[in-house]
């Protein structure tokens, strides 16, 4: 069996699969519409503003739209990376993904809100400070459609990773049989390995949210240290993804102490965001900062208990089962496409 084949093995898979990408190339044009609109107020509010404009300049408002501006590009970003898990959740037949989805498509909804907030209080800051400059947000046809389709979208992609979590349930009993210890101890694996693509999606996302402390020549030590810790965090994740593979002690070890460095930029990070709400009233940065805090509390946590599995059986169990389980995915292939085509036939 082919793997990309997976895409098309059961009706469920081919409409999660289709929804997925209809998702993502709905929600990236609708916000979209909301980028070129910042842009414009950006780029209108940067080339009317003077020295008789000083209460308006130091107001935030400049800064706020160009952070409003590249929240709509992180917002992209992450719309991409939901498709990619999508995919991934189905070619790796992987429950965690998939649950994982389900969860996340309903978060938009409240990231769609909060965008729409910010949006008015940066408009709110416009008419009191900076009354010279003309700026109409049309939430009604940018926001509010962007919050509808997430929340249509949100229900649709549940109602069908609900589907699929049933569909691929079994999976884990065909690869670890009927141990339940066992298979508490292969999710757990398959959490923290969820955990640790999310940490370097959060650092990107917060890597784009920050461009404009480097435009604006503020904090640029910022964006240095996060560039630095983004590509540390990416290097540790490949040594914890070989460890977990061959059960190093070692290599898992180094990830955890590692790990406690992380979790105190992580605070730093905290911080940085609730400033942002603030100083802004962007309360996307305070989003990101109790994340990110229960982002690396949770990766510690899960890493020690994916640790102490080792020498217990997990990675034998599954070295044993691997080319059983891909005989018994080719008959089933096999068996339904032979299936369906009589069926097919019968029904000439």
């Amino acid at each position: 069996m082919v793997k990309w084949d997976r895409l098309a093995e059961s009706k469920s898979v081919v409409l999660f699969a289709t929804t997925s990408v209809i998702q993502a190339v709905v929600l990236i044009c609708l916000q979209l519409r909301i980028f070129t609109r910042n842009v414009y107020g950006w780029l209108n509010l940067n080339s009317e503003l003077g020295g008789a404009a000083d209460a308006c300049l130091y107001s935030g408002t400049f800064d706020s739209f160009m952070i409003l501006t590249f929240e709509s590009v992180m917002f992209i970003f992450l719309y991409l990376f939901q498709l990619y898990v999508c995919i991934s959740a189905v070619l790796h037949k992987n429950t965690i993904q998939v649950f994982m989805i389900a969860l996340t498509n309903f978060c938009y909804v409240v990231l769609g809100v909060v965008q729409l907030i910010e949006t008015k209080e940066t408009h709110n800051k416009i008419l009191n400070d900076c009354p010279m400059i003309a700026f109409d947000p049309e939430f009604m046809i940018r926001e509010v459609p962007n919050i509808i389709m997430i929340t249509l979208l949100a229900f649709i992609m549940g109602y069908l990773s609900f589907k699929l979590y049933k569909q691929f349930g079994w999976i884990i009993y065909k690869k670890i049989g009927d141990d339940i210890q066992m298979q508490s101890r292969y999710r757990t694996r398959l959490i923290f390995l969820m955990l640790l693509k999310l940490n370097l999606l959060m650092i990107l996302l917060f890597s784009i949210l920050i461009v404009p402390y480097s435009i604006n020549g503020s904090e640029k030590t910022l964006v240095y240290v996060d560039f630095i810790f983004f590509m540390s965090v990416s290097l540790f994740n490949a040594l914890a993804y070989k460890s977990i593979t061959n059960e190093y002690k070692n290599g898992m070890n180094s990830f955890l102490t590692f790990w406690v460095i992380a979790m105190a930029v992580y605070g730093w990070f905290f911080y940085i965001g609730f400033s942002l709400t603030f100083a802004y009233k962007l309360y996307i940065g305070s989003i990101f900062g109790i994340f990110f805090l229960l982002l690396g509390v949770s990766t510690f946590v899960i890493g020690i208990s994916v640790t102490k599995n080792f020498g217990k059986g997990l990675k034998e169990y599954l070295t044993i089962h691997k080319s059983g389980i891909k005989k018994i995915e080719e008959y089933e292939y096999k068996y339904d496409n032979n299936h369906n085509s009589n069926s097919n036939n019968n029904n000439i």
